[in-house]
């Protein structure tokens, strides 16, 4: 376990377990090697550092440019793919294929001489939780445009040496089988950013609903600037009132980045006066309030409180019921400050 000790030492954290296991909300972690057995942690540059709980997790050279991308699997919420447009230089892809050995080659030993330097893969089976990687053996070439020579030894024993390849090629070796063959390579373009501001159900329906500020003026949420936290909470909520410093703490660490946090009130006539609430519990942030009614008509009737969405651009970013999760708006934040640069 990755411990948050800082944290806990401030007091931010606290082990309030509610039957759960610690295992996520631990920033994922990824290093760029420098060369020289030093590594630089690009976590958050890269955009790999979110704190979404992990299971599955391959690489694998998806858009076919010759350099691995991240698929990653997360626990209840979405996947993430985290295409590599960063590496530069040449590279090689060997795919090989058995035929005295298991097709797949797994356990073949793969190795490639480029530039005077040999650099060995192996291929197993099992890579992942919940996941696998292809078949495949990458190798990064640097400067050379062409490698020597391709040695695989392949599980039944048999050794074959392929000679020499051109740079930059997906190679398929067969076994028994003299030659290599070229495979045809349709690299996949960069997609452009999808339109955010279409095809929003809940987006459209809390446009449409009547909340309003402590005056009683009507108050479009979605137009909040930048990527705006909304926080829907009760008087009569105790798990509400108790993420109240919470909230608190990320309205501060949000002020000045062009991220407002609001608090959004639903009122029920049977429960505590929301203004001896606010003088009592003290928030940091704007209060806003909506009647019982028009909550349900967005969630479902007789819809639980708190619940917490993150909005940016005319979408609806994220969903979370329950009581907030500071770690997780902080990260689809970061996510979205890196997107608009």
């Amino acid at each position: 376990m990755v411990a948050h000790d800082q944290e806990f030492k401030k007091g931010e954290r606290k082990f309030q377990m509610g039957g759960k296991s610690l295992n996520g909300y631990e920033i994922k972690k990824l290093w760029r090697n420098d060369g020289g057995g030093r590594f630089t942690d690009v976590s958050i540059a890269s955009g790999a550092g979110d704190v979404h709980d992990g299971r599955g997790y391959a690489a694998c050279d998806f858009d076919r440019d010759g350099d691995l991308d991240f698929f990653i699997r997360n626990y209840k919420t979405d996947s993430v793919y985290l295409r590599n447009e960063g590496v530069k230089g040449h590279w090689l892809v060997v795919r090989p294929y058995g035929t005295k050995s298991n097709r797949d080659a797994i356990g073949a030993r793969i190795e490639v001489t480029a530039g005077g330097t040999t650099q060995t893969r192996w291929l197993t089976a099992g890579s992942g939780y919940l996941s696998q990687m292809p078949n495949e053996a990458y190798f990064g070439l640097g400067d050379a445009t062409r490698v020597e020579r391709i040695r695989v030894t392949w599980p039944s024993g048999l050794v074959q040496e392929f000679g020499g390849a051109d740079a930059d090629r997906h190679l398929k070796v067969v076994e028994g089988r003299d030659g290599i063959e070229v495979l045809e390579t349709h690299r996949q373009p960069v997609l452009r950013p999808a339109d955010l501001g279409q095809g929003d159900e809940l987006l459209a329906a809390l446009a449409a609903a009547d909340v309003r500020d402590r005056e009683g003026k009507h108050v479009d949420v979605t137009k909040l600037a930048g990527v705006a936290t909304v926080n829907f909470w009760a008087t009569w909520c105790n798990v509400c009132r108790g993420e109240i410093g919470d909230l608190n703490a990320l309205a501060r660490a949000h002020a000045g980045l062009g991220a407002p946090l609001v608090g959004v009130a639903v009122l029920d006539p049977q429960g505590p006066d929301l203004q001896k609430t606010c003088d009592e519990l003290k928030p940091e942030f704007t209060v806003l309030t909506i009647s019982r009614e028009e909550y349900d008509r967005l969630f479902g009737k007789d819809a639980a409180v708190p619940r917490t969405l993150v909005l940016e651009r005319g979408r609806v970013m994220a969903s979370m019921a329950g009581r907030v999760r500071p770690y997780l708006v902080k990260s689809y934040l970061i996510g979205a400050l890196r997107a608009s640069k």
